[in-house]
């Protein structure tokens, strides 16, 4: 089934068929805006942006309006609101498992990154939650608002290409924390905001390993998504050279 729960105290809008059906229609003409920097973020990889760049061809040629445009949010201010989001569940979630089993957290319970977060957000308080919904609202106005002209923003999914091996090791929460935020400072905002994003692979990098687009879009939207998803594996089937 898809749509809200009876009761539920938020709710995107229903959707106009099954996501089954709704990958079968035709997007339609789609205005696209083109994201590939984010105001005092992480530089965005060549490779990366290349990759959305020959994505935006590509829905050029399928018939889509293609244009430019600047980010609606700082990655910084997204971050610091979703930690205290997650974090503030993290927290809730782990002490609802452990007065379950009736016990403390023992050494070995989470890993060492997700031991860190616990114990970082267990400092929480009541003001500092309440401040981050209002935050994570103010940045979904934000965001929303760019929605008046575009149907979907097309962005790289990561800002880096896929790192070494040990780089984001969980076992290793100092380089976690060092670099995890410039691989997601693309994505993590849809984490805030609750719009449906979805990441489509589009080509390798210089290593020969997979890049991906992001395309995203607003409150309910999950059907245009899938539509131009469908659209984009008919024209650019995964494997072939992208753009083609």
């Amino acid at each position: 089934a898809e749509g809200p729960l009876p009761g539920d105290a938020y709710a995107a809008p229903r959707p106009a068929a099954p996501f089954a059906e709704l990958a079968r229609r035709a997007p339609g003409r789609l205005r696209i805006g083109l994201l590939t920097a984010l105001p005092d973020g992480p530089e965005t990889h060549p490779e990366c942006a290349e990759a959305a760049r020959a994505a935006a061809l590509l829905c050029e040629r399928l018939g889509h309006h293609v244009a430019e445009t600047t980010a609606p949010y700082r990655p910084d201010d997204v971050g610091r609101t979703s930690g205290v989001l997650m974090g503030a569940d993290l927290v809730a979630q782990i002490d609802a498992r452990l007065a379950l089993l009736g016990r403390p957290l023992a050494d070995d319970d989470i890993e060492p990154f997700t031991r860190v977060l616990y114990d970082t957000y267990r400092a929480l308080t009541a003001a500092d939650v309440s401040r981050a919904l209002r935050r994570a609202q103010e940045i979904g106005w934000r965001v929303g608002a760019a929605f008046a002209a575009y149907d979907v923003l097309l962005t790289p999914t990561l800002a880096r290409p896929t790192p070494r091996l040990g780089v984001l090791d969980t076992a290793d929460p100092e380089s976690v924390h060092r670099h995890a935020s410039d691989y997601s400072a693309f994505t993590s905002v849809h984490n805030v905001t609750g719009m449906p994003a979805m990441s489509v692979p589009f080509g390798h990098d210089g290593a020969g390993l997979p890049l991906g687009v992001q395309f995203a879009a607003p409150l309910g939207g999950e059907g245009t998504l899938l539509a131009l998803a469908s659209q984009l594996e008919g024209a650019a089937p995964w494997g072939s050279p992208p753009g083609l």
